[in-house]
């Protein structure tokens, strides 16, 4: 029987580590090695236990986490690295891709990202694993090639579950509004959609460009988006 993955979590906020324990033992195959808060307890961690897999936020306590990364590669260690992180600039960005970070997760982040990204790891790792002494072609197409992680588009540039329709009027409900800032509650009333169907809608805008989304926790624990508009002309196009 192949033993699970061991995983290492790096994050000190509370809430996002709840989060990450909790998908976390939503899946197969992976087991919980130990949890940090800050860069230097988890070097500890490296250098005393056995660890396959490292989640990982980059802020953590005046220290980058990039810190943790560049200790592995200098080691030599045979670890993968997933960033879970709020640091989406641009240089963070190519500095992970340098160093070999096997995925990036941006805040806030949901279960089915998460859960592809550790299972990427696990079959990676199984398929190493199980290597014949001379290797096919498709043995390495599976640990090379990268899958695609775009979500599949109709002809009208949409992903499935969107219509050109509904868009629209979401579109028109965020130019009706008098500033650029909003929420996802603030929508509900001037389209009639749920706030998760809503929130599918926001977050294509985001990913196109249109809107910046960011998010806190409440006292419930629930993430709280919220959106500001950076291009009202791209919006418009949208809506007519």
């Amino acid at each position: 029987m192949t033993d699970p993955v061991r995983v290492l979590i790096v994050e000190d906020d509370p809430m996002v580590m709840r989060f990450n324990l909790e998908y976390l033992n939503r899946l197969d195959d992976v087991t919980l090695a130990a949890q940090c808060l800050d860069v230097p307890s988890a070097l500890e961690v490296l250098d005393r236990q056995p660890v396959d897999l490292v989640l990982l936020d980059v802020y953590l306590r005046e220290r980058s986490g990039l810190e943790v990364v560049r200790w592995l590669r200098r080691q030599g260690r045979d670890v993968d690295v997933i960033l879970i992180t709020a640091a989406s600039e641009v240089e963070t960005v190519r500095t992970a891709h340098q160093l070999g970070v096997r995925d990036f997760l941006v805040k806030p982040f949901e279960f089915e990202r998460f859960r592809d990204a550790v299972q990427a790891c696990v079959t990676a790792r199984r398929s190493l694993e199980r290597l014949p002494e001379r290797v096919a072609q498709r043995d390495l197409d599976r640990l090379f090639k990268p899958p695609s992680g775009e979500v599949p588009r109709r002809p009208d540039g949409l992903p499935k579950g969107l219509t050109a329709p509904t868009l629209a009027q979401v579109v028109a409900a965020i130019l009706a509004l008098d500033n650029d800032g909003f929420s996802t509650e603030t929508l509900v009333p001037a389209t009639g959609m749920s706030r998760v169907s809503l929130r599918k809608y926001l977050k294509f805008l985001a990913q196109e460009g249109l809107l910046e989304e960011s998010f806190h926790y409440g006292q419930v624990g629930r993430p709280s988006f919220s959106y500001r508009c950076l291009d009202r002309e791209g919006l418009a196009e949208l809506s007519e």
